[in-house]
C-alpha cells in the first residue's frame, strides 16, 4: 500500500530533472522534427513528451483530500487534463493544488498536492498521511 508524506522544500530536484527531459524533448522536435519532418511529428512528439512529463510526476504524487483528510491517486489522464493551482496557507507559504472529486467521501474539493513515499523510505521520514 502506498504511503504519503507532504512535500517538502527539497522535492523541487525531482520535478527539475523532469522538467529538464520535457525541455530537451522539445528542443529535438523543434530543431530535428521540424526541418525535417513538418508540423504535425513535431507537435505530436511534444504532446508524447508532455503525457511522460505527467506521468513520470503522476507516479510519485498523490493528492490529500481537503474535506475527509484521507490521501488519494488518480490516473495520468486526469492529471493531463486538470489544470493546477495556487493556494497561500495562513503563515503566508504558498501550496498547490488541483480541484478533484475525491474517491474516499464523494465531494468536489481543493485536494493538495502530497508526495507518495515507498515503506523503506517513509520509516524516520515524520508524519505519514494513511
Amino acid at each position: 500500500m502506498a504511503r504519503f508524506v507532504e512535500r517538502d522544500r527539497y522535492d523541487w530536484w525531482s520535478q527539475t530533472w523532469k522538467l529538464l527531459i520535457f525541455v530537451a524533448i522539445i528542443v529535438f522536435a523543434l530543431t530535428y522534427m521540424l526541418p525535417r519532418h513538418g508540423v504535425l511529428w513535431t507537435v505530436l512528439l511534444i504532446l508524447a513528451g508532455l503525457w511522460m512529463y505527467i506521468s513520470l510526476a503522476s507516479r510519485k504524487s498523490g493528492y490529500l483530500c481537503e474535506k475527509c483528510g484521507k490521501p488519494f491517486q488518480v490516473p495520468t489522464t486526469v492529471n493531463f487534463f486538470t489544470t493546477s493551482s495556487i493556494g497561500k496557507n495562513p503563515d503566508g507559504t504558498y501550496y498547490s493544488y488541483k480541484t478533484l472529486t475525491c474517491p474516499n467521501c464523494g465531494k468536489r474539493t481543493k485536494a493538495r498536492i502530497v508526495k507518495r513515499v515507498d515503506e523503506r523510505s517513509a520509516q524516520g521520514s515524520g508524519r505519514l498521511l494513511k
